[in-house]
């Protein structure tokens, strides 16, 4: 069986993926210094180990470096959600990723972020095609929507009983969220 890397944007977006690459070794692997505050980043990564946990996956655990990110992505701080920023950030995390599978020698790579209707998977997709071209890895394009995954998805995380975020992760979509609600 082969070896994949699963970049996991949070656990709930990566429980249909854990079930769709069952023909693969998943190896699933949390790279997120984008999530702000570190309080949130904490309770997405307990969700992503219990996850783990749950489906007897050894999680990767990237290195969190949120000031990393803040600089990656300056100047972009005031674009909309789905915007500039989110294109950059996806980038940012699926290189990453990439670095990591160059190292270990994984030949494919792929990712959650397709999972959620709030992020555009043709952008996810482009972003890892570019890296795949860099990196010689092949990004696996699977769109984790297709066939009701989002749904699915939410199911299986009330299903583990998951911390489901309400907001993609960033200080500034957080920003947003609140405006909305307000």
């Amino acid at each position: 069986m082969e070896n994949l890397l699963l970049h996991c944007c949070c656990a709930p977006c990566a429980t249909h993926p854990f079930e769709v690459l069952k023909g693969y070794n998943i190896l699933p692997f949390f790279s997120n210094s984008n999530i702000q505050p570190e309080d949130e980043y904490k309770k997405r990564l307990d969700a992503f180990n219990h996850l783990c946990s749950i489906t007897g996956k050894e999680p990767i655990i990237d290195t969190y470096e949120p000031e990393k990110w803040l600089e990656y992505i300056k100047d972009l701080e005031n674009e909309p959600e789905r915007g500039k920023r989110c294109k950059v950030c996806f980038e940012f995390r699926l290189r990453r990723a990439f670095e990591f599978a160059k190292k270990r020698n994984i030949k494919y790579i792929t990712s959650s972020l397709t999972t959620t209707t709030y992020k555009d998977t043709a952008t996810v997709f482009e972003v890892g095609r570019k890296l795949s071209l860099e990196y010689g890895i092949e990004f696996k394009g699977i769109n984790f929507k297709k066939n009701d995954g989002h749904r699915k998805s939410v199911e299986l995380s009330k299903k583990y009983g998951l911390y489901i975020q309400n907001y993609c992760g960033c200080i500034f979509s957080l920003q947003d969220r609140r405006r909305k609600v307000s």
